[in-house]
């Protein structure tokens, strides 16, 4: 895997995307997160785009904090190595220059080009973009029955900031996304619910931001309703692929054109985070 600037401006190299979906919590016995993510096909194209190659973890995520952060590490950098030193402290969730090529050891580049995680939303119509997640305020209890309330681990050990940003340019996914599904209803948010889909985000943000606080975290986070019939998880698969493509495709066009968007899209912060995985 490389940068990902470079990778979707070069036509004949495939595009590599994890996928992850969760298992039951709560009331919650079906997650129809990891229906949609075992569902998606294994090679996406589309025209104008390079070849997709989907992977989709082959088990539901556990609803677990400690599962998680141990999980997350070492399914995105396979060589994973408690050595790499931890940013500066004062580093700032800046805007990164997403042009450059970052020249890495072998072992430090990600094992994909683009990591997706699907969580579920109960008693939501609708699906949810998130731009962000949160190092703190992870009070609900998991599966295990475990919180992180005072929990300061990443805070202490790598300086990390309160709020990590995806590396995409939410603004034209969104509407990219959006042009391709005009009769969904698909939502940009900042509130992606201070719960295990949060904690998943930023633990995946974390391990890109941790190796180079400026470089392109790669990362996005999909929320969906909480329906799992049949026409359910093929209305899924259909948002999640279009999602995969607006993301590669803003990519090709960032690489191609610098250029700045105002912040005229609405921004969900107000959906709450009652129930969110």
């Amino acid at each position: 895997m490389g940068s990902l600037a470079t990778d979707v401006n070069d036509g004949e190299k495939e595009i590599h995307v994890l996928v992850t979906g969760f298992g039951p919590f709560g009331e919650n016995r079906t997650n129809p997160s990891y229906l949609i993510a075992s569902s998606l096909p294994s090679i996406y194209k589309q025209p104008d785009l390079p070849p997709i190659k989907i992977d989709p973890y082959p088990t539901p995520i556990t609803v677990a904090y400690s599962h998680i952060r141990a999980l997350i590490p070492k399914l995105l950098f396979s060589n994973d190595d408690s050595k790499i030193a931890s940013p500066d402290a004062n580093a700032i969730d800046s805007e990164p220059d997403y042009l450059s090529v970052i020249s890495k050891p072998a072992k430090e580049m990600p094992n994909y080009d683009i990591v997706l995680n699907v969580g579920m939303a109960p008693g939501r119509k609708f699906y949810t973009l998130e731009t962000c997640a949160h190092r703190d305020g992870y009070n609900r209890l998991d599966v295990d029955g475990k919180t992180l309330q005072d929990d300061t681990y990443w805070k202490d050990k790598y300086g990390a900031p309160e709020i990590l940003h995806t590396g995409f340019d939410t603004e034209d996914v969104w509407r990219t996304w959006k042009s391709g599904l005009m009769s969904e209803d698909i939502r940009p948010s900042n509130n992606a619910g201070h719960y295990i889909c949060d904690f998943t985000y930023y633990a995946s943000m974390l391990e890109y931001w941790r190796r180079d606080p400026h470089q392109m975290r790669p990362c996005i986070f999909l929320h969906v309703p909480g329906g799992y019939s049949e026409e359910d998880i093929v209305k899924g698969r259909a948002v999640t692929l279009g999602l995969i493509a607006a993301c590669v495709g803003s990519e090709i066009k960032r690489g191609t054109e610098k250029k700045g968007m105002g912040s005229s899209i609405p921004v969900a912060s107000d959906f709450g985070d009652e129930g969110l995985s």
